[in-house]
């Protein structure tokens, strides 16, 4: 299983691609903090190219809300598929997402 993880930097949004597998063998791969900074206004999480994601993967997705809210930076999720839809609606990650920074725009 792999993971890979394009991070880059447009203005003051920072963009996260996953590609692969989000689970417990490869979370530690996931490191995006070193690319973010009190400049950052938005982050966004493309998971178009994401097979598949474990608990352990949407506790990586959990920090990143975390951290956008210590940076009062606002998060989207895009190209999400059906299935980690209703994964993140069953487990409420975006009840989480809307709780910590109170927009439910996600895909």
């Amino acid at each position: 299983m792999h993971l890979s993880v394009e991070n880059f930097v447009e203005g003051t949004k920072l963009i996260l691609k996953l590609k692969g597998v989000l689970d417990y063998s490869t979370v530690d791969t996931f490191n995006f903090k070193e690319f973010t900074s009190d400049s950052i206004e938005e982050i966004e999480v493309d998971f178009s190219n994401l097979e598949f994601i474990d608990s352990t993967g949407i506790g990586a997705i959990i920090s990143i809300l975390h951290t956008a809210v210590s940076l009062s930076a606002k998060v989207n999720f895009k190209g999400m598929s059906e299935d980690t839809k209703e994964l993140f609606e069953t487990i409420g990650i975006f009840d989480i997402k809307k709780s910590l920074l109170g927009d439910d725009y996600h895909v």
